[in-house]
């Protein structure tokens, strides 16, 4: 009987998210919308000034971005139910702080990643293209999670300093959208380009024992397992990177609930270096000349090569177990 109720049920959910997402830009939101585009704005111009990118797709996947909150609305109940079950298994604080910052890294960029993989794909010209289209939905998402944010905190009164909350909001929380997103773009834009890039480390003589040990017993293509393998490399990468940074949040929060001051700016601050050193990351990612290379479609000769060169990979693998 509940199976029944599934669809109906789905259906009124969808069409409620939409209808709150759509009120984000009520009458009443408007200035918190507009504070939300500020940072959004700066960022994408740090990010991309040097860029000549279409207008038209940066603002469509950007869209795409904002509405990645949609399926968030949708599944608030069960990520909210999660996060009882979390708090109720009776770990320590450090514990349950650590665990609910990661399942909000897990499903926030998985989100997002669905999203650029929906969206995105058709228009990759190169791994850099995927890397700054992930950043762009970032953005979008981070926008709309801010306009929301805004809002909840102007007329709290336990929120004594909005703009303090602010600046933080708009430099720390939304750079760990465009780090996260922008890491898992740097993977699925290896993982989409597979059999070139793969073709290429073969050449090299970079070897892929996991990639051959999973061919081997599940008799898939390589360039399947390769592809596999990045886009859970890239979105664990990111999930714990969000998750790393929502724990320190999580622990500042904890020590200001607990009235200390200086717990709160120690693992305030501790956030910086792992910020800075996220720009860097990125920032290389960016600027790496083998993500700018474009790949075209691999010809029959090429695909060819990196069969052959699997085929004698396979054959010294056996020998050697022989």
């Amino acid at each position: 009987m509940d199976e029944v109720n599934l669809a109906p049920d789905l259906i009124d959910r969808t069409a409620a998210a939409f209808t709150r997402f759509a009120g984000i830009f009520g009458a009443e939101h408007l200035l918190f919308v507009f504070l939300a585009a500020i940072p959004a704005a700066i960022w994408l111009y740090i990010f991309f000034r040097h860029q000549k990118e279409n207008k038209l797709l940066t603002l469509a996947t950007f869209i795409a971005g904002m509405l990645g909150v949609v399926p968030i609305f949708i599944l608030q109940h069960e990520i909210i139910r999660i996060e009882g079950w979390i708090e109720a298994i009776g770990l320590s604080v450090i514990l349950v702080i650590l665990l609910k910052g990661l399942w909000v890294g897990v499903y926030e960029e998985t989100v997002k990643n669905w999203v650029v993989r929906c969206t995105g794909r058709h228009f990759f010209r190169n791994i850099d293209d995927a890397i700054q289209i992930s950043i762009i939905v970032g953005l979008g998402f981070a926008f709309t999670e801010n306009a929301l944010y805004f809002y909840s905190i102007w007329d709290n009164p336990a929120i004594s300093n909005f703009w303090f909350y602010f600046v933080f909001r708009s430099i720390g929380s939304m750079f760990l959208h465009i780090l996260g997103s922008g890491i898992f773009g740097y993977f699925y834009g290896v993982a989409h380009f597979a059999k070139p890039v793969l073709q290429e480390e073969l050449r090299k003589g970079n070897h892929f024992n996991i990639t051959k040990k999973i061919h081997q017993i599940l008799h898939l293509k390589s360039e399947t397992v390769f592809y596999q393998e990045k886009i859970t490399e890239g979105l664990l990468i990111a999930a714990g990177l969000h998750g790393i940074f929502d724990f320190l949040m999580g622990m500042s929060q904890h020590y200001s609930d607990a009235g200390s001051a200086l717990g709160t700016k120690l693992w305030l601050v501790s956030a910086v270096p792992f910020l800075v050193g996220g720009y860097f990351w990125l920032t290389y990612l960016l600027d790496r000349k083998e993500n700018h290379k474009l790949y075209a479609k691999l010809s029959e000769k090429e695909e060819a090569d990196i069969l052959e060169a699997e085929r004698i990979d396979i054959e010294k693998t056996i020998g050697s177990l022989n």
